[in-house]
């Protein structure tokens, strides 16, 4: 082969017909057979040599792409125009190439100069959408796939692009996009995916559920797949399924901390503490600025002796999140439990107090409280405050349908005890 090169070399520098015809027929065979450098110093001397063949540049610059050469082959196709103006397949390439080096402006000029000659030209609409969309002109991206579907409506590219788009801009027609295209295309991973993440999103993982079982009868080893579906356990309030479904995808060979993560949560709201803390540990070392993966391992940690360390995963995750009043009135609950269990009841007081504080809508640290002050330090004036404050923090929330169940279910405990310890301190004229 490189005898010929050179052959060809010597014959393409000789003015005689008969030599470029030789050189013109041999190109094809030079390209198909990989030898892209050879191509490419063959026809630039015949180009050289006034030779003005359609073949010759297209090879040429063909070979350039391969060779990752995407500037050269942008000027011989340039050149090529000159002497093939108006030559489509020349036109096409060169709006290619232009994408290719990233200059989205040329790419599209030349895509839009195709759709203008070709108003049904699929793959240019395609490429002025995908143009459109990194320019971040979603308007304009919408428009040319909508263009798509006008003349091939079951177009699975456009469909799922057009879904991705509205969805990055939290439209819920993305749905209706990408249930079409599973709908047309129920055996395509990626519609599958995209509308199955679609439903968890919008808090429908049940629907999730069939779609991820259908994709793992046709592919039992489906890690992303085995994911979701452990997700949409997890999401749908079936964390014993998910902890099933996270630990499949760790035997299919799945390391990432989604994984661990998710797993570790559901293990945790299954009472299986000691899971979580494996899980979340594992998580950790993936991604130590997880505020979530410190507040359940803390979480974890807290009904161990661990208590120390309990404490400062539940700190973490207060540093690393601003969180809303809820959850840090959650995590000060937390950490006023360990310091409960510890018999450190005067801490523990003071971070319930905080978490009251915290999220004045939420009553029970209020309850704990009263019952440190009754129960554990035997203040009781200053319990039957707090009980008080309680009830009158129950009777400021709605009705007990919208409210807090856990609170209602406990007012009658306290205000039994409140009577007992009115009874008490009279008796003990400390009222």
């Amino acid at each position: 082969m490189r005898q010929q090169r050179h052959f060809l070399l010597t014959v393409a520098l000789i003015l005689s017909p008969w030599y470029t015809l030789l050189a013109q027929e041999n190109l094809p065979d030079l390209y198909y057979s990989g030898n892209y450098q050879d191509v490419i110093d063959v026809s630039a001397n015949l180009i050289a040599s006034g030779d003005t063949a359609f073949n010759t540049f297209y090879l040429k610059a063909l070979s350039e792409a391969q060779l990752g050469q995407t500037p050269e082959a942008i000027r011989t196709l340039q050149q090529a125009l000159t002497v093939h103006p108006g030559e489509s397949g020349l036109s096409r390439m060169l709006a290619g190439q232009y994408f290719d080096a990233g200059n989205y402006v040329k790419a599209g000029e030349g895509y839009t100069d195709l759709v203008q000659w070709d108003s049904t030209d699929v793959s240019s609409w395609i490429k002025l959408a995908e143009i459109a969309s990194f320019r971040q002109q979603y308007d304009e991206a919408i428009n040319a796939l909508n263009q798509v579907l006008a003349i091939d409506s079951i177009n699975l590219g456009s469909l799922m692009m057009m879904g991705d788009i509205l969805n990055r801009h939290k439209n819920t027609g993305a749905v209706v996009c990408y249930e079409r295209a599973f709908h047309l295309y129920p055996h395509n991973q990626k519609a599958a995916y995209a509308l199955g993440n679609w439903y968890i999103q919008a808090n429908n993982g049940w629907k999730t559920i069939p779609i991820c079982e259908a994709m793992l009868e046709l592919d039992t080893a489906s890690i992303k797949f085995s994911k979701l579906l452990g997700y949409a356990y997890y999401k749908t309030g079936d964390p014993g399924f998910a902890v099933n479904w996270f630990e499949y995808a760790n035997r299919l060979g799945d390391s990432t901390i989604f994984t661990f993560k998710f797993k570790g949560i559901s293990q945790y709201l299954q009472v299986d503490f000691n899971g979580a803390i494996e899980s979340l540990r594992y998580a950790l070392k993936k991604d130590s600025l997880d505020a979530e993966v410190h507040f359940f391992l803390g979480a974890s940690m807290a009904t161990t002796k661990a208590k120390t360390e309990a404490m400062y995963h539940l700190e973490r995750s207060l540093e690393l999140m601003q969180p809303a009043p809820s959850i840090v009135s959650r995590i000060y609950s937390e950490q006023g439990n360990i310091k409960r269990l510890e018999m450190k009841y005067e801490a523990a007081y003071v971070l319930y107090n905080l978490a009251w504080e915290a999220d004045t809508t939420s009553p029970m640290p209020l309850y704990y409280m009263a019952s440190i002050l009754d129960n554990s330090l035997r203040q009781l004036k200053e319990a039957l405050v707090d009980y008080q404050r309680f009830i009158d923090a129950l009777d400021r929330l709605p009705k007990p349908e919208n409210g807090n169940k856990q609170g209602v279910s406990v007012r009658a405990i306290v205000e039994d005890r409140i009577v007992t310890l009115k009874e008490e301190l009279f008796f003990r004229d400390e009222q």
